[in-house]
C-alpha cells in the first residue's frame, strides 16, 4: 500500500525522517545489505513519513528541518568503499573539489600513488558531503545516496574507521 502523502524529500530529509520514525518503533525490512537500504532510501522515507503523520506529526516536521545524521567522514568511507565508487569517480570528485578550493590533505598512507589518490578522493567526498551534497550527487549519481542503517543490516564492516558516537550512519 502506497503512503497517502508523497512529498519529495532531499536525501538528508529522508534519512532524518527514517531515524525519527524508527525512534517511535518504525521498522524497515531487516537483514539486508547496506546497498539495499541505500537504494530504498526515499521509498522507506515515504513509509516512515506516513508512520510519523499518524503518530507524531510534530516529529516529522522536526525531522525535515534537522541536521545531517551521517557525519562527513563516515559518509565518505561508506561511499568510497561500496565497490560502486570508481577511479573515474575519484578523479571527477577530486577535480571538482580542487576547482572549489579544496586542499588535498597530505596522506599518511604508504607512498603508493593510487592509495594516496584514493585517500584524497575520500577526503574530497567528505568535503562535498559537508559543503554541497547535491553537487556530490550530480558528480557521482546514486553512489552518493546513503541510508541510515538499522542494527540488523548485514555487513561485518559497513561503518567507518574512527567512528564517532554522534554519527548515525549505522555502525
Amino acid at each position: 500500500m502506497e503512503p497517502e502523502h508523497a512529498p519529495e524529500f532531499s536525501d538528508r530529509q529522508a534519512r532524518a525522517t527514517i531515524l525519527a520514525a524508527e525512534s517511535l518503533g518504525f521498522e524497515r525490512e531487516p537483514d539486508l545489505y547496506p546497498a539495499h537500504y541505500n537504494h530504498d532510501l526515499h521509498e522507506d522515507a515515504q513509509y516512515a513519513a506516513e508512520y510519523l503523520r499518524k503518530r507524531d506529526p510534530a516529529r516529522l516536521e522536526a525531522a525535515l528541518a534537522s541536521d545531517e545524521s551521517i557525519l562527513a567522514q563516515c559518509a565518505a568511507w561508506r561511499i568510497t568503499e561500496t565497490g560502486r565508487f570508481t577511479l573515474a569517480d575519484a578523479d571527477i570528485v577530486l577535480r571538482a573539489a580542487t576547482a572549489r578550493g579544496f586542499q588535498r590533505p597530505p596522506s599518511d598512507l604508504p607512498l603508493l600513488a593510487h592509495a594516496i589518490h584514493w585517500d584524497q578522493a575520500r577526503a574530497a567526498v567528505a568535503y562535498f558531503w559537508e559543503q554541497d551534497p547535491e553537487q556530490l550527487e550530480a558528480l557521482i549519481g546514486e553512489t552518493a545516496r546513503l541510508a541510515p542503517l538499522p542494527d540488523t543490516a548485514r555487513s561485518t564492516e559497513h561503518g567507518c574507521r574512527g567512528h564517532v558516537d554522534s554519527c548515525r550512519c549505522g555502525r
